[in-house]
């Protein structure tokens, strides 16, 4: 039985972003008729930068201009621009990974299961299998509810090293294709997955 049949806990990030509070904040302040700037929209891919965590053995590249915080495990990083965020995790693994395309193709499977058990309101658009730095991983499209808000999600997951590297990625459906051509599927296939350290 894959990994992902037995054990998997989320499809979508634990943190949740606070651009409106953000938004109400600036406001209130300054000057009443200067309009307050826009914290909602996510950034314009504007270069990148290489991000390191070697402990987890994960390597990617950052998209320049938007806020990345380290997290505790199984959480590697939250990246977030306006209202879209990006969390990686890494989970340990004891269990045989999915390698055949038939495991991968069952993990897939699982996956898109546990997230409609989780979110009745999750619809999967697509779902597919991937190579990433050479290791095979499923992926999963989708819309579902985030804080009570839509939100079209990208979730991939990639088996190497004795782990399962899980990439979650979210943005309002308004906004979605632009960031996952300009961040979110750069971002995967950056990627370079070693032996945690």
């Amino acid at each position: 039985m894959p990994a992902a049949r037995r054990r998997h806990r989320h499809l979508l990030p634990t943190v949740v972003a606070t651009a409106a509070t953000v938004a109400l904040a600036l406001a209130a302040c300054g000057n009443d008729s200067t309009l307050p700037p826009d914290v909602t929209t996510p950034a314009p891919r504007l270069g990148s930068s290489a991000e390191r965590f070697d402990a987890e053995g994960v390597t990617f590249a950052s998209p320049a201009g938007w806020t990345l915080q380290r997290g505790a495990p199984p959480l590697v990083a939250t990246l977030a621009s306006g209202r879209a965020v990006v969390s990686i995790f890494r989970y340990p693994r004891t269990e045989p990974l999915p390698r055949t395309r038939t495991d991968l193709d069952d993990a897939a499977k699982a996956l898109a299961g546990a997230a409609r058990q989780r979110d009745a309101t999750f619809a999967e658009r697509a779902r597919g299998r991937i190579r990433v730095d050479g290791q095979p991983g499923v992926v999963l499209r989708g819309t579902q509810t985030i804080a009570g808000q839509p939100r079209t999600v990208r979730s991939t997951h990639v088996y190497a090293f004795g782990g399962e590297v899980v990439v979650d990625a979210f943005a309002p459906a308004e906004d979605f294709k632009r960031v996952d051509a300009e961040a979110f599927r750069p971002l995967v296939r950056s990627l370079r997955l070693t032996q945690p350290g």
